[in-house]
């Protein structure tokens, strides 16, 4: 009898710590003829991948398959990155992959895959994140060597468009081994400085082995947690980094970072001369608005002065003098005809004047009151007659009464 039996649990326990616990297949790239591929609704992708008579299956869950740039086909030769798994409940070992590359690139180009995959899954690249590159910097920081040919190009186009800049290099290695960690710590010496308004990380062209520093995760970290914009600058045109990828702004050329920094001051010269001429010409409206205005408030406050506002009151007087005086001479006119007429009214019912005419005016003595008729005083009574130039009094002896009905127009009688 063995000395020990185990479960299957056991067994297969032992063999999945044996599996993750192993460097190489914790970190593999296989290659190999993709023979069966699944994508189910879920988004992960199941696929096996053979080689001659050998075969392993993979899995590659839908966060890492949101990243690929491509779906690898059925017969397709690729080349997956990933760690093996050894999944317990069937007892099979699985790669879960995390990568994808068609067969024959580089081991490089792969890196450099894996790596872009993963920062852009931490956010790296994240267009929110970018920082605004300063319109017009003082201080500029270039991470480069010393020795090379950049520090010499950005002085010169900085010479050339922009002179009131300074430049401050922190030197560092730009390829081989410790050229990651130098760049590094170059960028964090930059911050440390504290007055630089912008960063330029970047070399001159070279091989992929010779850019390779540039797509460090080191060096993109330290890109990314720079509190400055950077500007990234790293070979030629046609070359991407992943430093480009994580940089505030990418330039093809070192060159070309110093030029899309630096405002040309040929043409700020230009525009501040267009400036000056708009002010001018603004000004001199403005100017001759204001002069306008101030001879209206001028004419008004003249207009206003009290000088001004006596002779106009005075004008006012005379005319309303002028007026008083003709509206008085026809009012005394008017009255002075109306006291004609109204005078010639009563000279025509003055009783003298009626006298004058052959009349007398008869009043009782006792009462002064006018004798207007025949009956109204017995005889016997006082009267005085009234004559124009004097008065007679006497007493009324007889009465005589005119009456209609007789012939000769009186009725005498006695009372």
């Amino acid at each position: 009898m063995p000395s020990h039996i185990y479960p299957v649990s056991t067994i297969n326990s032992y063999i999945h710590d044996v599996v993750t616990s192993d460097e190489l297949l914790a970190d593999v790239w296989i290659e190999g003829e993709i023979t069966k591929i699944y994508v189910p609704r879920s988004g992960h992708i199941y696929f096996t991948l053979c080689e001659g008579n050998a075969s392993i299956d993979a899995v590659m869950w839908k966060s890492a398959a949101a990243r690929q740039r491509f779906v690898p086909g059925q017969g397709e030769s690729v080349v997956i990155h990933g760690q093996a798994d050894y999944y317990q409940v069937q007892g099979r070992l699985q790669i879960q992959a995390d990568v994808f590359e068609h067969l024959g690139q580089g081991m490089l180009s792969l890196e450099f895959e894996r790596l872009r995959q993963r920062l852009e899954a931490d956010g790296l690249f994240d267009e929110s994140r970018k920082r605004p590159i300063p319109a017009f910097p003082r201080r500029i920081g270039v991470v480069t060597s010393s020795t090379g040919a950049v520090w010499h190009d950005i002085q010169t186009v900085a010479r050339r468009r922009y002179p009131l800049v300074e430049l401050v290099l922190i030197p560092s290695a730009v390829q081989g081994d410790r050229a990651p960690e130098e760049i590094a710590a170059a960028i964090r010496q930059a911050e440390e400085l504290g007055d630089l308004d912008a960063l330029i990380v970047g070399r001159g062209g070279g091989s992929p082995e010779d850019l390779a520093p540039f797509n460090s995760e080191l060096v993109a970290r330290a890109v990314f947690a720079s509190s400055m914009p950077v500007v990234s600058a790293v070979g030629h045109e046609t070359d991407v980094s992943i430093c480009d990828m994580v940089a505030d702004l990418r330039a093809a050329t070192p060159s070309a970072a110093a030029e899309l920094l630096l405002p040309d001051a040929a043409v700020l010269l230009d525009h501040l001369h267009h400036r000056r001429r708009y002010l001018t010409s603004t000004l001199k409206a403005i100017l001759g608005d204001h002069e306008l205005a101030l001879k209206g408030l001028d004419r008004r406050i003249r207009l206003q002065s009290p000088a001004q506002q006596i002779a106009r009151h005075r004008m006012v007087l005379d005319l309303l003098a002028k007026r008083a005086r003709a509206s008085t001479t026809a009012t005394i006119e008017r009255s002075r005809l109306e006291l004609i007429s109204d005078a010639a009214v009563l000279d025509a019912l003055n009783p003298t004047y009626i006298l004058k005419r052959g009349f007398a005016m008869v009043q009782d003595a006792a009462t002064g009151h006018t004798v207007r008729s025949a009956d109204s005083l017995p005889p016997g009574g006082e009267v005085v007659v009234r004559f124009p130039d004097g008065r007679a009094s006497g007493t009324l002896s007889q009465l005589h009464e005119e009456h209609p009905a007789n012939e000769a127009g009186t009725i005498d009688y006695s009372r």
